[in-house]
């Protein structure tokens, strides 16, 4: 994997993007496959990268760790944002979608929650307006143990 840093042609916008290979990146630009996430221009080129160069080894030190792949740095992100979520909204189980209507139509105080709900609700709750926002299966924080049910 190579990380490019890229700009934009059209609105100067800089931003990055990962290849499987130093050729990926020339083969996707030719079929137009490289756009700008900002205007979605595909006229876009590569910018002047120093190489990443780790400082020098003595003979017996220890390899250093592999950096992070793209698929390891969007897990460390969706943790921290399950994290974040499970410390900082209310658990509502399979209440949410009722919940979530009714603070967004002022029939009940509006407070940061997560829960569960159908793929049907959570459309619905998407199209009238509710803020709703799915998290992907692996990002959904753990639910919080029942501790009646444990004593």
């Amino acid at each position: 994997m190579v990380k490019y840093a890229l700009q934009c042609l059209s609105c100067q916008s800089p931003f990055e993007a990962w290849f499987s290979g130093s050729d990926a990146f020339d083969q996707q630009k030719e079929k137009g496959l490289v756009t700008c996430p900002e205007c979605g221009s595909a006229d876009v080129k590569k910018q002047i990268m120093a190489p990443s160069v780790s400082g020098t080894r003595k003979r017996g030190d220890a390899v250093p760790a592999a950096a992070s792949t793209p698929d390891q740095k969007m897990a460390e992100m969706m943790r921290a944002v399950r994290d974040h979520i499970a410390s900082t909204h209310e658990y509502v189980g399979s209440d949410f979608a009722r919940k979530a209507r009714a603070m967004h139509e002022g029939e009940a105080e509006a407070k940061p929650v997560w829960g569960e709900t159908t793929f049907e609700e959570a459309k619905e709750l998407i199209e009238d307006g509710v803020s709703a926002v799915p998290l992907p299966e692996a990002a959904t924080p753990a639910k919080p143990v029942d501790q009646k049910k444990l004593n």
